[in-house]
């Protein structure tokens, strides 16, 4: 019986120590926004021909791509930088009437170049290919973000939200009267729909004019483009002890 008695005091023991000691927490999520340009910019172009005979169409095609690269060269961007993403040579058939109906031959190139982005170069490299020159030339941009400047401005907002998270647990600890005490796990992810079991719902995407990605063709090109910035953002989940006595 003495036994028993004593096995019963050490449990209430044990569960008072835990009731005190457990549940002294407070846990946020900071988050942290900015709008940032990105630094790189990726063309995508496309020339593509259709004559009668097929000498006629590789010939004009070869004339403009020629054109083109040294275009490109004199705007001070090494030709080494184009890189070839396709070439095809084939029938033309026009398939819009009742009838499918051979029209020629069809003769196309695709191209990559990926240069460093600023408003300025952009809208002079823009005007530079367009005109009556490149009749044939189409093409599609993406602005994007190096890996060094992804980097520090994932590095920045990190710092940014834990400065958040920081002001929640204070503000937080103030309302009920309690002191924030010192940190017990940070903890981060890349994944927005669940922050380390804990149920996240991220932002609203931005608006579809912010996703960088445009097809223009040669003889369509305004003479000024204005792109906005991209929104970019991080969370960061602190736990804090509090005491419980001010």
């Amino acid at each position: 019986m003495k036994r028993l008695l004593i096995i019963s005091c050490l449990f209430v023991n044990q569960l008072y120590g835990q009731v005190n000691n457990s549940g002294e927490f407070i846990a946020v999520i900071g988050e942290a926004y900015g709008t940032y340009f990105p630094d790189l910019i990726t063309f995508q172009f496309s020339f593509n021909v259709i004559e009668k005979k097929q000498a006629e169409a590789v010939r004009k095609l070869n004339e403009q791509t020629e054109l083109f690269v040294d275009k490109v060269a004199n705007l001070g961007i090494d030709p080494k930088q184009i890189k070839l993403s396709n070439y095809n040579l084939q029938e033309a058939i026009n398939y819009s009437t009742d009838k499918v109906k051979n029209v020629g031959y069809e003769a196309s190139e695709s191209f990559e170049l990926e240069i460093e982005y600023t408003s300025e170069s952009f809208n002079s490299f823009i005007d530079s290919i367009s005109g009556t020159k490149f009749s044939d030339l189409s093409f599609t941009f993406e602005l994007t973000f190096s890996d060094s400047l992804a980097n520090k401005i994932r590095n920045y907002l990190i710092k940014q939200a834990s400065n958040n998270a920081a002001e929640i647990a204070q503000t937080l600890a103030d309302s009920r009267n309690v002191f924030l005490g010192d940190v017990y796990s940070i903890e981060y992810t890349k994944n927005l729909t669940q922050l380390y079991g804990v149920d996240y719902i991220p932002p609203p995407p931005p608006p579809v004019e912010l996703n960088r990605a445009y097809e223009i063709s040669s003889q369509k090109i305004s003479s000024r483009i204005t792109l906005k910035g991209i929104e970019k953002s991080q969370q960061v989940r602190i736990v804090y002890r509090i005491n419980n006595n001010r």
